[in-house]
């Protein structure tokens, strides 16, 4: 299901009501939606808009949020944004600036403190912090709140990605999934052409067979080349890290949330264990380098990029001197949906605001600014590509996409490195699990301490 690429122009009836409306910003001055730069885009974005939905729509009041970064090209979009914000949704934006790194430990600080914005968007490193303690209001709340306007096509259309990724006790506690960047993986074209390889990933991917399997198949004989009979191979085959990609192409995920919305460590299912086997198995047969070998020509693929990152890449050839093509990151046998890893980045109206009708307001204002008036959104423009012929590989996983929630769970991002370090080792599978099981477990104790039922 492809996103709602713009709002939709009103038909004339809703023209007329936003102009019988007195409550609708800009019906007797020249600067307001009738007669100003955005005379057409009554809020909305639906044809049959109530007179309640259109006053609901048109006063948002003002809406607190976090900046990140205070650069001239930032404030200056901003300011756009603000513009389009009043003189459509009658809505002042008041801005906290504050650093990318760190931000989400500092709303939680905020949160406790009363000083939260109303609106926040939440990814793994915040989820499921925001759910199990309430930082957020889930969707039904807001409708018990008596907010207008969650049937916004904005707002539905990305429904399916908000219910797979951030549901908690059966609530979704996102509000518009505004941003996917499924994680794709790079290809050498020219290096497997160099190791006699003829069948790429992309044309396993035409066919159908673009799998885990076929994946190993290519990595077997990328490492298996040795041009100068040296002794040593000439090439690797997989240049990255984190097994969390792995676990995740195999449908496996190592701490998961049940139906009353505890966490628990996930490590029984087979999928995870099959999936940590596939990373020992990359590792061992000797495919992987550390990150930064790509560039240089010497392995065959780069995995954990963000679907937006490898399109500039791709679009700009940086640094690229070689043949080269994007396929999504192979999936596991376990896999059977086709659940894809990437990044769900999604808006959600904080629970402690006193103004949820303008915080929804400005969700929606923001993902109509970006499509109307240039600023680019990954939903609303994607360049769909697989190669030169135009595939279109996300319009096929798009709504796949699922965030693993591993660094939003207590400290668990700052101490996984000795972890991974044993799945790597000799050790078996089990043993690894068995001792590991119980750091697991208390991460998911220290989160689910904070839960709110």
């Amino acid at each position: 299901m492809k996103r709602i690429l713009s709002v939709f122009v009103l038909l004339a009836l809703v023209v007329a009501l936003c102009a019988s409306a007195s409550s609708c910003k800009g019906t007797s001055d020249s600067t307001g939606i009738r007669d100003g730069e955005y005379a057409d885009n009554v809020p909305g974005g639906v044809a049959d808009v109530s007179a309640e939905m259109l006053k609901a729509f048109s006063e948002s009041g003002t809406v607190k949020v976090y900046q990140y970064g205070d650069s001239e090209e930032t404030n200056a979009k901003n300011a756009k944004f603000d513009e389009y914000f009043n003189d459509v949704y009658g809505g002042k934006v008041e801005r906290t600036v504050l650093p990318w790194n760190g931000w989400e430990n500092k709303f939680i600080v905020d949160y406790a403190a009363n000083d939260a914005p109303d609106v926040i968007y939440i990814f793994s490193g915040l989820w499921p912090r925001a759910g199990n303690r309430r930082l957020v209001y889930s969707q039904r709340e807001l409708a018990e709140l008596g907010v207008i306007g969650l049937n916004h096509p904005i707002i539905e259309n990305s429904l399916e990605l908000a219910k797979n990724n951030y549901t908690y006790a059966g609530d979704i506690f996102a509000v518009d999934v505004y941003l996917v960047t499924p994680y794709v993986m790079l290809v050498n074209d020219t290096l497997l052409a160099d190791c006699g390889i003829e069948k790429t990933p992309a044309q396993y991917y035409k066919d159908g067979l673009w799998n885990w399997d076929s994946f190993m198949d290519i990595m077997s004989q990328v490492v298996s080349v040795d041009k100068n009979a040296d002794g040593n191979v000439d090439y690797r085959g997989y240049d990255g890290w984190d097994p969390t990609y792995v676990t995740t192409a195999n449908d496996g995920y190592m701490i998961k949330l049940d139906d009353n919305g505890k966490l628990y460590s996930n490590f029984d299912d087979i999928k995870v264990r099959n999936g940590l086997q596939m990373y020992r198995d990359i590792s061992q047969k000797g495919c992987m380098v550390d990150r930064g070998r790509f560039e240089e020509g010497k392995t065959a693929t780069l995995v954990g990029t963000h679907y937006n990152m490898a399109k500039a890449i791709y679009n700009n050839g940086v640094g690229i001197s070689f043949d080269w093509s994007v396929v999504p990151y192979p999936l596991g046998a376990d896999n059977t949906e086709g659940k894809q890893i990437g990044g769900c980045e999604a808006y959600s109206i904080v629970s402690s605001t006193e103004n949820p009708q303008g915080a929804l307001n400005y969700i929606i204002a923001q993902s109509a600014f970006k499509s109307e008036y240039g600023e680019e959104n990954p939903n609303y423009d994607l360049e769909y590509w697989l190669d030169d012929e135009g595939d279109r590989m996300l319009d096929d996983i798009r709504l796949k996409v699922r965030e693993q929630m591993w660094s939003g769970v207590a400290n668990i991002w700052g101490t996984q490195w000795e972890f991974w370090g044993a799945i790597k080792g000799n050790a078996g599978i089990p043993e690894i699990l068995n001792t590991f099981e119980p750091w697991i477990a208390s991460h998911c104790e220290v989160e689910n301490a904070y839960a709110v039922n």
